[in-house]
């Protein structure tokens, strides 16, 4: 390799964020992205993002979780099997593994995932000083997708931009180096890869999404909780984005909006995509709310918000009933053929 040639995984410039509204766990969110730049059925993923509302409760209320930390139960090892793709854990490994390993993925088009502290990158602290992340937060882990390395640089895929979208960044080897000798402890954790072996699973995707439906349950309290808590989280959290409303809100609306993109891939009727693309739509809407209602910027009353809350709440009610009441009378959900990219 010459002093100055990158080696780069295949269709970098493919690696597009899949989670407009920014509520995946940062690994998460990487593989979605980064599986979406390799195949056009990515949103198979989703059949689970519908979730249950009680986990979000338990997570952002009785836990004080952020979105980021909350373990959704889709973009799993298992279904990106299912999807055809491999990942490969690694685990804790040391720098000069980490340096020697690193060209053999990058050569056969593997993307390498690692954890390391946030205050250890330049482009990270410029980050979390211009959206005012509190300082006790800097040193947190996040994970990095690094798919290109030089001698000199590596090549990282992030998405700490405005509007969340992934962009890339090319970052001095000297700042692994320097960052590793800090805190040997805290660098390269959680490395792993992953590769495409084959093509999706259709009959695997229809059997999960079935059995997804036939343990769905919900009554979606979260609404409610959120609702009770308006006032009393704007009095007592500081930090817009600890808000345990904001984040419940935020999760909603990821979710909602990523189960529309599976529920396109499916037999439902233009019913069940309408009542979901609505509920999407609101509760994109009211985390917006919420957040400017947290942050004291010019919002809807409480009581508005809380209105919507309550509508909310019952367009999910009734979009479930509809939605395993179609599934109990379609003999296939999924299309017949699925093909990659």
């Amino acid at each position: 390799m010459s002093a100055d040639a990158m080696i780069t995984v295949p269709g970098v410039d493919r690696i597009r964020t899949r989670d407009p509204n920014n509520h995946l766990h940062c690994r998460k969110g990487q593989l979605l992205a980064y599986v979406g730049s390799r195949t056009t059925w990515s949103d198979l993923l989703m059949y689970g993002a519908l979730g249950t509302t009680s986990a979000i409760y338990r997570h952002c209320y009785l836990r004080g979780g952020d979105r980021w930390a909350f373990d959704t139960p889709y973009v799993t090892d298992d279904d990106l099997r299912l999807l055809g793709f491999e990942v490969f854990q690694a685990g804790t490994v040391d720098l000069a593994r980490f340096e020697s390993g690193l060209a053999e993925f990058l050569a056969a088009g593997q993307p390498v995932f690692f954890y390391a502290p946030r205050h250890h990158f330049p482009y990270w602290l410029e980050f979390m000083r211009r959206v005012g992340t509190l300082p006790e937060e800097y040193e947190f882990l996040h994970s990095y997708l690094l798919c290109g390395a030089s001698p000199t640089d590596v090549l990282l895929v992030d998405n700490i931009a405005d509007d969340h979208e992934f962009f890339r960044t090319t970052v001095p080897w000297d700042v692994l180096r320097d960052g590793y000798a800090r805190e040997p402890e805290r660098w390269f954790t959680g490395c792993a890869t992953v590769r495409q072996v084959s093509a999706p699973d259709r009959d695997g995707f229809e059997a999960a999404y079935r059995a997804f439906l036939d343990r769905f349950r919900d009554d979606f309290e979260v609404y409610d909780a959120v609702a009770d808590h308006l006032v009393t989280d704007r009095a007592s959290v500081t930090a817009t984005y600890r808000a345990p409303g904001v984040n419940s809100l935020a999760l909603l609306a990821g979710s909602r909006t990523l189960f529309c993109r599976f529920l396109a891939h499916t037999g439902h009727g233009e019913p069940v995509r309408a009542a979901y693309t609505r509920i999407a739509q609101l509760a994109t809407v009211l985390s917006d709310r919420v957040s400017a209602f947290q942050e004291g910027l010019p919002a809807p009353s409480a009581d508005r918000i809380r209105r919507g809350l309550t509508h909310l709440r019952g367009c999910e009610q009734r979009a479930a009933r509809l939605l395993k009441d179609e599934a109990a009378t379609l003999p296939q959900l999924l299309p017949a053929a699925v093909s990659s990219r």
